[in-house]
């Protein structure tokens, strides 16, 4: 037990030597995501205004389904503007020793992993997806109930190749 202690150390980092992630390059991700974005958000507000204009068709509250219009017309002028704000602020970019993925607008996020927390690495489409061609990177470390990164609006050569090259490292951190 002795021997283990005497090889102990615990020296203190100086902060100011550890990479910066506020300065790494961020890649964007395609214009084709801000489509999908705006197309979700157009089937939404379809089915709110079918609802909406049977509730209008029989007379169900005029007054308040006045009000319900206006709220239903900020809601979505927000959401169409967030959509637009939020594509701006999406990236991802690889170092050599981890993955960093920045979204958000009101509130920016930038989540880094190490790859040596990754546990898999996943690609997924859905049928918009398809459509539109683009795909997202899904990434997952211990611990986590879902992905802890979700890298939308890839194109799919680029999502199967960031999944390899991730996958690459997850084997060479194994030996």
């Amino acid at each position: 037990m002795a021997s283990i202690m005497e090889n102990f150390s615990n020296e203190p980092i100086d902060i100011n030597l550890l990479p910066r992630f506020e300065e790494v390059e961020y890649t964007a991700i395609s214009g084709r995501y801000l489509l999908k974005s705006n197309l979700q958000t157009s089937i939404f507000l379809v089915i709110i205004l079918i609802v909406w204009s049977i509730l209008w068709y029989y007379e169900a509250g005029i007054q308040n389904l006045q009000i319900a219009g206006v709220v239903i017309f900020l809601f979505f002028a927000f959401r169409f503007w967030n959509n637009y704000k939020m594509q701006k602020n999406y990236g991802y970019a690889l170092r050599e020793k981890d993955i960093l993925y920045k979204h958000g607008f009101f509130v920016d996020a930038v989540t880094v992993i190490p790859f040596n927390r990754i546990q898999h690495v996943a690609v997924s489409r859905d049928f918009i997806d398809k459509m539109l061609n683009i795909a997202s990177l899904q990434i997952y470390t211990a611990g986590g109930s879902g992905s802890d990164i979700n890298i939308p609006g890839l194109s799919p050569e680029l999502a199967a190749t960031l999944k390899e090259a991730l996958s690459t490292k997850l084997t060479a951190n194994e030996q």
